[in-house]
């Protein structure tokens, strides 16, 4: 190719195209899916009562509570610079639920490891319920937050 063809074809090209992959879209992926998988469990505890599939659902809602701190933080960024910070209130509603489920994750953590550490003794009891609930609570909140990311990205 001759430096003449060359320099047609690069200017056809344009400037080098910005990159259109954005971390949080990534990251988000994963608590919803921990908090789903944390929910799955804790529905099949209900009702088959093995103690692994609790502690399964344990170590999802826990991995679920260190991935929102990394999620919430480049959704946080990418609001702040591809969005300039933008006062609507579908990121008001994010970021508000963001930080609910944070909080609510850890609470609901420190509810099941050192209130009631054995789930296994209060099969049918209130504890049970009120950690199923959270649970379910915290599964509605990604839900709800993953729909208003698609509606927002796909505007």
């Amino acid at each position: 190719m001759t430096e003449t063809n060359q320099e047609v074809q690069n200017s056809n090209q344009g400037p080098p195209a910005r990159s259109r992959v954005h971390l949080h879209i990534f990251l988000a992926h994963f608590p919803v899916s921990l908090f789903a998988v944390s929910a799955g469990f804790q529905i099949l505890h209900l009702f088959t009562m093995p103690t692994c599939l609790e502690i399964a659902g344990n170590i999802c809602l826990g991995g679920a509570a260190l991935a929102i701190v990394p999620t919430a933080f480049s959704g946080w960024w990418t609001w702040k610079h591809q969005y300039r910070a933008y006062r609507s209130t579908i990121f008001l509603r994010k970021i508000t639920i963001a930080y609910f489920m944070l909080g609510f994750s850890i609470l609901t953590l420190i509810m099941q490891s050192v209130l009631i550490p054995d789930l296994e003794q209060h099969r049918w009891d209130i504890y049970h319920w009120v950690y199923f609930a959270a649970t379910m609570v915290l599964f509605g909140g990604a839900v709800v937050e993953g729909y208003l990311g698609g509606t927002l990205h796909h505007r």
